[in-house]
This record gives structure tokens, C-alpha cells and sequence, in this order.
């Protein structure tokens, strides 16, 4: 483990394990998840493997985090147009990292948490555990500190401000409504949880995909903040068709898991 935290070579293979699964999450892994048959057994195999290379690309990134090389390579490596708007990136530029990935671990494993939580109920009422709200915490933090950065923003560098305000929104919501669910734990029949579900996969896409364009595509300001509207916006148009498309269908194999679950 000295080798991954003290040594630039250590720096070296995180960073191709990280980008190596980063690839296969964002091209192969959770557009199969998301395409298969929901409920079939192709869709399981994906969302397990998945959620296993989640697990190895979340791990190496806060591996990075450990590492004294990260912060020259990050500085080293982001153009220096883009940096130089964003208090973040020139005062701490692992912290873009650490909320990032902060933000990827919340949607992806809170979003496979959603159905032991609904299927394993005794009383037909959601339930939670310990790493439901250990996830939830992590949405928060990353809540409060870009919306800490957002305020800073505003008064330095206004244009730059909605890039950081826009997830503290939609991450403050989500902790909103995981609270929620974890203090008055409403009931699993005859609601659409597999709604939360998607909306959380397809977060954990997008944050891979801006991942990408922050690192590869070297965007000027006024470009980045409209990637940034624009992933909102697509975020939310495609969650609202999935949901119109498939809701009969789900409402309708809700209740006849329901029916035998009673039986």
C-alpha cells in the first residue's frame, strides 16, 4: 500500500485502473444495464457487474485522494483557461475529484440500495440501514460544499457560480427525500420506487460523462456551464420519458409481485 499512497508510479496505476473502469462503466457497463429488460436476468448480470466495477473505480479514486503526487498531476494536467475561474481548482484541486466521485458513489450505490430496501420490508414499509444513511451524509457533504463554492463564486466569478449550484440543488433534494424516507418510511406497494432507482443510475451516468468532458475536452467557461445546464436538463427530460413510457408496465408487475407476496 506504500507503493499507491507515497509514489508517483503508485499515482501512475490508479489512475489506469480509475480510467480503465471509467470507460467500461460510461461505454459498456451501464448503458447495457440500463437497455436490457428491467427485471430479466441479463439486466441483474449487468447491474451486479456494474456495481462491481464501481466498487474498484470509487476505490482507486480515493486512493488517489491519499496520494501527495495527485495535486501537481491534477494542477499539471486541467488547462489553465479552465482553472483559473474556479476557486476550487486553484486552492484544492483534488477537492473537484473528491466531490465528483462523492457524488458517483452516492447515486450508484444508493440507487442498487433501493431494491433490498423495498423488497426486504417485514411490514410493507421501506426500510434502511446503517449504509443508507452513511450514503445519505455523502450527498450532503457534497451539497454543502458546492454550494460553499457557489457562494464564493458569485461574488468572484459569477458566470462559473451555476456550475457548482445545480448539483447542491439535486444533491440537497435527494437527501431531502432519503431523510424522509428513512424517518416516516412510506409504504413499498403501490409506489413507483423503481423510479428513484432510475433517476439515480442515470445521475451516476451523467456524473461519469461530465467526468470525461472535464478531463478530456478542454471547454472554455462559457462552454462548461452550459454542459453543466444542459446534463441537468437531459437528466430530468429523460427520467420524466422513462417514466411515462414504463409506469403502466411497472405499476402492473408492482402489484402482481405484490399479490403473490401474499399468498
Amino acid at each position: 500500500m506504500h507503493f499507491l499512497f507515497e509514489t508517483a508510479a503508485g499515482l501512475k496505476l490508479l489512475i489506469q485502473i480509475h480510467t480503465f473502469t471509467a470507460i467500461i462503466l460510461t461505454v459498456i457497463a451501464i448503458p447495457l444495464t440500463i437497455l436490457m429488460k428491467k427485471g430479466s436476468i441479463y439486466h441483474r448480470a449487468c447491474g451486479i457487474t456494474s456495481l462491481l466495477l464501481a466498487v474498484i473505480f470509487s476505490g482507486s479514486a480515493i486512493l488517489m485522494l491519499f496520494n501527495p503526487f495527485l495535486i501537481p498531476h491534477l494542477t499539471a494536467d486541467i488547462p489553465k483557461y479552465q482553472i483559473d475561474t474556479a476557486y476550487v481548482y486553484n486552492t484544492h484541486p483534488d477537492l473537484l475529484l473528491a466531490g465528483l466521485i462523492s457524488m458517483f458513489i452516492y447515486a450508484m450505490f444508493s440507487a442498487y440500495r433501493v431494491w433490498p430496501r423495498t423488497k426486504h420490508s417485514q411490514d410493507d414499509r421501506i426500510t434502511s440501514n446503517i449504509i443508507d444513511w452513511l450514503l445519505t451524509l455523502v450527498a450532503a457533504w457534497v451539497a454543502v460544499f458546492y454550494f460553499q463554492v457557489f457562494l464564493y463564486d458569485i461574488g468572484q466569478h459569477p458566470s462559473y457560480a451555476n456550475i457548482f449550484l445545480t448539483p447542491s440543488a439535486i444533491m440537497l433534494g435527494f437527501v431531502a427525500f432519503d431523510v424522509y424516507t428513512f424517518t416516516f418510511r412510506p409504504h413499498v406497494s403501490g409506489r413507483p420506487w423503481w423510479v428513484l432507482h432510475m433517476s439515480k443510475m442515470l445521475l451516476a451516468w451523467i456524473t461519469l460523462i461530465k467526468g470525461f468532458l472535464f478531463r478530456d475536452f478542454h471547454l472554455l467557461l462559457n462552454k462548461t456551464v452550459f454542459h453543466e445546464v444542459m446534463s441537468t436538463l437531459v437528466w430530468i427530460v429523460v427520467c420524466l420519458i422513462i417514466y411515462l413510457i414504463f409506469r403502466k408496465r411497472f405499476g402492473q408487475l408492482s402489484r402482481q409481485e405484490n399479490q403473490k407476496n401474499k399468498l
